[in-house]
């Protein structure tokens, strides 16, 4: 076949195309969900979304998932926590909480550090790691295992970390302040309000917002968006908060929900959904096939939906997802994930 001389805007094109193709891509993320699948530990399963789409004591530190159960055997100064990093597939051991599981940590994860909200102290100090330090912040003036909602805002300045309580006692929020220059943290009481959150709320600078699952049963299912708040703001001062127009959770009456759990992305208002529902076999058009093994079959199964999408404002100032939505499911290992993981999914975006 006779050549056909390129033109100088094919010779552009190429040359484009070679140094794209020279130069080294950004490392594709992915969404991490932890599973106790087995009877000595837990699996890290990585779930690879279309390219197009966006406790169990487990906490992400950059590239890093770390294992973070409290010491139950405290006599063994030897038997640490572990940390997985999801990029080189190494594992490394760090120190625990001292005391057994009565206690109930929130971790937050903020650029290079990660606080630990109502944990026990971690092990002896003569376990030191090079990479690794740790000191013991003012404790909280609740009960840990009270809190409903939680967020933080920070800047180069000042890390803020906000808690919302209300199970038992009165509904207040507190906020927590560490400023860069060295300055003791303190504790400061903002008011007789929650946040309107189930579980974490994530800042996100285009919506200038936390974004989260909402807590109210009316609204179960929909995401919420709440102003910002100063941690100097003065008592009584509730922020306000807009739900999304769409409920993005099952409305399938073959799927009863069990849990969920609300990841962002980081990128722009992208996140993503973990739904775990449960499945009936009576619901089944069909029985399953049964291997010759299963003598007790179970008569249930778990199932995760992912949901991938963005926020925006409609023309009328509505929250919304618009055409964004993508909606995939993964089944759960049979028979062995237990039903506290499922209420209470552990994911990470890394």
């Amino acid at each position: 076949m006779p050549k056909v001389k390129a033109t100088g805007d094919e010779e552009g094109e190429r040359s484009s195309k070679r140094r794209r193709t020279e130069e080294s891509p950004p490392p594709q993320q992915h969404l991490y969900l932890i599973l106790d699948d087995w009877k000595l530990g837990y699996s890290i399963r990585k779930i690879d979304a279309r390219r197009e789409l966006p406790m169990f004591f487990a906490t992400a530190l950059g590239s890093r998932i770390v294992a973070m159960h409290p010491k139950e055997d405290r006599g063994n100064p030897n038997c640490g926590g572990a940390f997985f990093d999801v990029h080189t597939a190494c594992l490394n051991f760090i120190p625990r909480h001292a005391h057994a599981a009565e206690f109930m940590p929130i971790y937050f994860s903020i650029g290079n550090k990660r606080l630990a909200l109502g944990c026990s102290t971690m092990d002896d100090p003569s376990f030191q790691l090079d990479s690794l330090s740790w000191r013991k912040l003012p404790d909280a003036p609740f009960d840990t295992g009270e809190v409903m909602s939680y967020a933080t805002l920070h800047d180069k300045q000042t890390i803020t970390i906000f808690a919302s309580v209300g199970l038992i006692t009165e509904d207040a929020t507190f906020s927590f302040q560490m400023a860069a220059d060295g300055r003791s943290p303190v504790w400061r009481h903002n008011g007789e309000w929650t946040l309107p959150f189930h579980g974490p709320g994530y800042f996100v600078p285009s919506r200038n917002a936390w974004v989260g699952l909402s807590m109210y049963s009316l609204e179960t299912g929909h995401i919420c968006a709440c102003d910002l708040v100063s941690a100097s703001s003065g008592h009584g001062r509730c922020p306000s908060w807009k739900f999304s127009k769409e409920k993005l959770f099952s409305d399938d009456p073959t799927e009863t929900h069990v849990g969920a759990t609300l990841v962002y992305t980081g990128q722009g208002s992208r996140f993503c959904l973990l739904e775990c529902v449960i499945i009936y076999y009576k619901y089944r058009a069909r029985p399953y096939n049964l291997k010759e093994k299963d003598v007790y079959p179970q008569a249930f199964r778990y199932l995760y939906r992912v949901t991938t999408f963005s926020l925006r404002y409609d023309e009328n100032g509505d929250l919304t997802t618009g055409g964004s939505r993508r909606v995939r499911y993964y089944e759960a290992p049979k028979g062995d994930v237990t039903r506290f993981v499922c209420e209470n999914p552990v994911a990470f975006w890394m």
